[in-house]
């Protein structure tokens, strides 16, 4: 457990310290990479893979390939 603590808090501050992620996506690409995540309380949560972002509603659609509909 701790191997894995260790590992996940080394590549974190490997993709900070890189910085080269691009910054400019197109909307097509934010819609597909939003993925549910579900909390252990039986809840869950939306995360987009390109973005970081986390938010608990259902994702805004920025064009016409949600996979996820409000």
């Amino acid at each position: 457990m701790k191997l894995i603590t260790f590992l996940m808090f080394f590549t974190q501050i490997a993709t900070v310290m890189s910085g080269s992620q691009p910054t400019d996506f197109s909307p097509v690409e934010i819609d597909k990479a939003w993925i549910k995540v579900p909390w252990t309380s039986g809840g869950y949560y939306y995360h987009n893979t390109l973005t970081r972002e986390d938010i608990d509603h259902t994702p805004t659609c920025l064009s016409d390939t949600c996979r996820f509909r409000t």
